[in-house]
């Protein structure tokens, strides 16, 4: 085992990390929330611009059926429908990022308690066995063995959440430039 002062250079550096690991995920929740009221916004948009289009979702089947007659309207319909779904993804996900995450976390003091007094109560009901006692050295490594293992949890975690936040700001990008090629066909 490593000195007493190598370990608490270890536990110093293992608890900051456990700690930006917890904080990452509710940086991430914050962003997703942002992204959240961006699609809100960009749903109610996307709603309002297809009411003044003027075409329904009948009359885009029958311009289909009846040969592909495309205008102005279809387009922007088209372009407006695949906002609806770029929307309904980007929804999807940020919502399942915001579901609620067990993080794993430094344990309460009673833990280690526990674990120092059944270790005492096992050399004392095995002297034979020759356990060693509890000392600082060895509850310095067994917190930084929880640590690291919450690290490793927390991370696996964040990564998740990371890569699903991504994935719903990607689809509101693609619905907001629907949106603005909408907007721009509108004025020109």
């Amino acid at each position: 085992m490593a000195t007493m002062e190598v370990m608490r250079v270890v536990e110093a550096s293992a608890f900051e990390r456990d700690q930006q690991e917890f904080a990452l995920g509710d940086t991430l929740d914050i962003k997703t929330g942002l992204i959240l009221a961006g699609v809100t916004f960009l749903a109610i948009l996307t709603g309002d611009l297809m009411k003044s289009t003027g075409v329904s979702h009948v009359e885009v089947l029958a311009m289909i059926k009846g040969g592909w007659h495309i205008n102005g309207a279809f387009v922007q319909w088209v372009a407006l429908f695949v906002s609806v779904l770029a929307i309904s993804v980007s929804g999807i996900y940020a919502v399942r990022v915001l579901i609620p995450r067990d993080y794993d976390r430094e344990p309460v003091p009673t833990k280690y308690l526990n674990w120092i007094e059944d270790t005492e109560a096992y050399r004392a009901k095995y002297p034979e066995a020759g356990a060693e006692p509890v000392t600082a050295e060895k509850l310095i490594a067994k917190r930084v063995e929880n640590a690291i293992a919450n690290i490793q949890t927390n991370i696996a975690l964040n990564t998740r959440k990371s890569s699903m936040m991504f994935v719903a700001f990607n689809f509101m990008v693609v619905s907001l430039v629907a949106n603005l090629f909408t907007l721009t066909m509108r004025l020109f």
